[in-house]
């Protein structure tokens, strides 16, 4: 029997104690985790933005189905990408912002790269269920070239991946578009920068074509885009010229990425996967704003943006896709979902049971895959330790989701927020002052959650 495909892009998901657990053996799905960079809740014709063009991803919302609910674990890259193959809120790993120099890492109490030598990660677990396991894109989980990472970093094959080809870590990754044997600082290349979505999805498309009939397979398609350094061609920038500068590189970047996940789908259709295709599309967290008037970048109306953790920073886009499963051109704004569920859904559909001392911070959301809300029992937690230039003093450092509530503090405590996010999901209407039974509730649910972290 065909091995059914899944492909999810720019963030993903799924459960592990449900129908699919009873099929996985006979027919594991390839899975295939499409995550962009800084791509913001607004930044896609399918969530209201009427400016920039993004037809394939769009035509993705069309033939599936498109979630509001879904959020990454912090409002930066490594702590929301450490979420996706651990399970876990990152703090548990000590990985509060981005890995940087190591000066920079001693200073934030991280490490200067995630420990290897854990026993559960999500492509580890992948592999001992029989999958060909890649990596293709953006890592920034430690290593990627002087001065901004260490050397000695692992590569990602140490992890549990049998390819990988990288930038913002260790090992093979590109020189321009051209493949290189080891690491590059690549922040200097511009025709790496106008090339990255392109090339990344190239390598995508030839591990597809080479494993496609021995092996399931369960691939990370990284973007860098739209990150900056953006350095879009003339070309890239042709539907855009006129409009205001900053939005004609920024959306010109969107669109080329856009491009090439059609390129993507077009390949899985002409290998005949088409069929048992599941694709998912998110991003690690919210828009960066681009230019000095950061005019470029939207969150759709959402406060904040990256860095915060309002809904602006860690609520961002959620597409699925499976043909005669997921209903097409549905819109889900039930489910809350989030990074951390992604470990515990991937390894019940590859039919790998997690081992019995891992606890994860996610549960299963397998339910809608038969297209019914996930009700969720566990809350969402983030921490944001470190002060930003909009917001040096009393900036929010925690926050707490359970049910329709979000609470966010600062570290003083001296301002405390509170909103019924199902409700106002714009963070618009503080009703701490009206609910200080709940304030209280949170906030000690916070509390006692922060306690089992590492310090």
């Amino acid at each position: 029997m065909r091995h059914l495909t899944f492909v999810l892009l720019l963030c993903s998901f799924f459960s592990c104690h449900s129908v699919y657990h009873q099929t996985a053996s006979a027919a594991q799905p390839n899975i295939i985790f499409v995550f962009g960079d800084d791509w913001g809740y607004g930044d896609l014709g399918c969530y209201g933005n009427t400016e920039v063009a993004t037809p394939n991803i769009n035509k993705l919302a069309a033939e599936g189905t498109l979630y509001t609910q879904f959020h990454v674990t912090s409002g930066v890259c490594s702590p929301s990408r450490t979420s996706v193959i651990t399970g876990h809120f990152p703090a548990r790993h000590r990985v509060h912002g981005h890995f940087a120099g190591n000066s920079v890492n001693a200073r934030r109490g991280m490490p200067n790269w995630l420990d290897e030598n854990l026993d559960v990660y999500l492509p580890r677990m992948m592999q001992k269920a029989g999958y060909k396991t890649g990596h293709f894109g953006k890592w920034h989980l430690g290593g990627g070239g002087l001065p901004n990472g260490d050397l000695s970093a692992p590569e990602p094959t140490a992890y549990g991946y049998d390819e990988a080809r990288v930038w913002n870590g260790n090992g093979p990754t590109w020189n321009g578009d051209q493949l290189w044997p080891t690491t590059r600082y690549m922040d200097s290349d511009k025709l790496w920068c106008e090339s990255s979505s392109r090339i990344a999805v190239d390598a995508t498309i030839d591990f597809l074509k080479r494993h496609k009939d021995s092996a399931p397979m369960f691939v990370n398609l990284w973007l860098k885009d739209p990150h900056t350094p953006l350095w879009p061609n003339e070309q890239q920038r042709d539907p855009y010229k006129g409009m205001d500068p900053d939005k004609e590189t920024y959306y010109a970047v969107l669109t080329d990425s856009d491009d090439h996940i059609g390129r993507l789908m077009d390949a899985i259709k002409e290998m005949g996967l088409d069929e048992n295709t599941l694709v998912i599309f998110s991003s690690d967290n919210g828009p960066a704003g681009y230019g000095p008037s950061k005019t470029a970048g939207s969150t759709a109306g959402l406060k904040g943006r990256k860095v915060d953790i309002f809904q602006g920073g860690v609520n961002v886009p959620f597409i699925v896709r499976w043909p005669g499963k997921v209903t097409a051109g549905k819109t889900d704004s039930q489910s809350v979902m989030s990074t951390v569920d992604l470990l515990p859904t991937f390894c019940e559909l590859a039919g790998q049971e997690l081992p019995k001392d891992y606890q994860p911070d996610g549960e299963s959301i397998a339910s809608i895959f038969s297209n019914t809300p996930l009700k969720r029992t566990k809350p969402l937690f983030w921490e944001w330790r470190f002060a930003n230039d909009r917001k040096p003093n009393g900036w929010v450092s925690a926050a707490v989701r359970d049910g329709d509530w979000k609470l966010l503090a600062n570290r003083n405590r001296d301002r405390v927020e509170l909103y019924n996010i199902t409700q106002d999901r714009f963070e618009s209407n503080d009703l701490a002052d009206k609910n200080p039974e709940k304030v209280k509730a949170l906030l000690a649910m916070w509390d006692a959650w922060k306690s089992q972290l590492p310090q």
